[in-house]
């Protein structure tokens, strides 16, 4: 089924084509992707082996017919993937591919079943960076492979054989030769997730990109923020207010709204349906696609336009990956205050 944005950009994939409607976003998200693959994050079988198991989870067909080269050249074949759908305790896979595999189906279905135990384990078996590295992975995996699904840009082309080999899209043109100095005092730059400094110094341009290069409103994507940090339950996303947002009209009076029983709320009818697009993300993907969802579809459309709502699709893969990453690797201390600091890249 074709995607239901009324338009999109030119693009080899469906997915090209509805993430081109924001470009420089697009272009970021594609050099973090491009970076997942280095062998200091993670060994490409794992991360191909990841990838695979996360979209047969989503059901996104697109991904699941990829094979990535890299990691076909290192020695994974058929076989081993026919596996994935019987899960992380197949027989089939090394004791490291069992535990990273159930990692991310953790972090897909419930990332805060993840104990200090499974934490000790994976960091025995692929080093700390490498458990940082695999958490980075499943976050976009994970979210974006939503973003496909919540946009109906899933489907593979009838046209094309199957499996098909791609290689990683590409680094960005313009990102610096070396990753910048973090500020230590910066909660993210001085997180755990510091040990992949190259990856981090990626995630930061495509947030910052998120925040300040869009078309949709600070105190918008504060809301879908702010939903998704109740959901997921990372204590630090919850207890954040961006600054920007603030300054621009989203009060802690109307943060206390964004909750259960918000549709009786004085919250504006555009954050309104923005929290509906997140709890769909969040909860049931593929009913966006659906007939009950029709309402939603159009109030999206007309509030935000279809680069608006690839913006805000955008922006919640991204909220909820990295919250994720939060919730599993056990990195914010549960009391946690809550604050104001600068909406990130400004």
């Amino acid at each position: 089924m074709p995607s239901w944005l009324p338009e999109s950009a030119e693009g080899l994939t469906e997915l090209d084509g509805a993430f081109g409607l924001r470009p420089a976003l697009h272009t970021r998200y594609r050099d973090y992707v491009t970076r997942l693959w280095s062998p200091g994050v993670l060994d490409p079988v794992l991360t191909e082996l990841v990838r695979l198991r996360i979209a047969g989870l989503h059901e996104c067909s697109a991904e699941q017919a990829a094979r990535t080269r890299v990691a076909v050249h290192a020695g994974l074949d058929e076989a081993r993937i026919a596996r994935l759908e019987f899960g992380s305790g197949d027989a089939a896979f090394t004791p490291v591919e069992a535990a990273c595999l159930l990692f991310a189906e953790q972090f897909v279905l419930a990332p805060e079943s993840v104990t200090d135990d499974d934490r000790k384990v994976l960091t025995g078996l692929i080093g700390e960076p490498g458990l940082v590295g695999l958490a980075m992975a499943c976050a976009v995996y994970d979210g974006f492979d939503r973003f496909q699904v919540v946009l109906g840009t899933q489907d593979t082309d009838p046209d094309l054989p199957y499996p098909v080999l791609v290689n990683p899209p590409g680094l960005d043109p313009d990102a610096p030769a070396e990753p910048r100095e973090f500020d230590p005092d910066n909660a993210v730059a001085g997180s755990p997730l510091a040990l992949q400094p190259d990856l981090l110094a990626s995630f930061l341009r495509m947030y910052g990109t998120l925040w300040w290069d869009g078309v949709v409103d600070h105190p918008t994507k504060e809301v879908a923020r702010l939903r998704n940090a109740r959901v997921t339950g990372c204590r630090y996303c919850r207890n954040v207010r961006f600054a920007q947002a603030r300054e621009d009209g989203l009060g802690e009076e109307l943060v206390e709204l964004i909750e259960d029983g918000f549709e009786e709320s004085a919250l504006e009818e555009r954050h309104k349906v923005v929290i509906r697009f997140t709890d769909f993300f969040l909860g049931d993907p593929h009913g966006m696609a659906t007939e009950r969802a029709a309402d939603l579809r159009a109030d999206l459309l007309a509030a935000f336009g279809p680069d608006g709502t690839v913006e805000l699709a955008a922006a919640l893969a991204l909220f909820m990956g990295f919250a994720k990453i939060a919730v599993t690797l056990g990195s914010v201390p549960a009391d946690f205050p809550t604050m104001v600091i600068p909406t990130p890249g400004g």
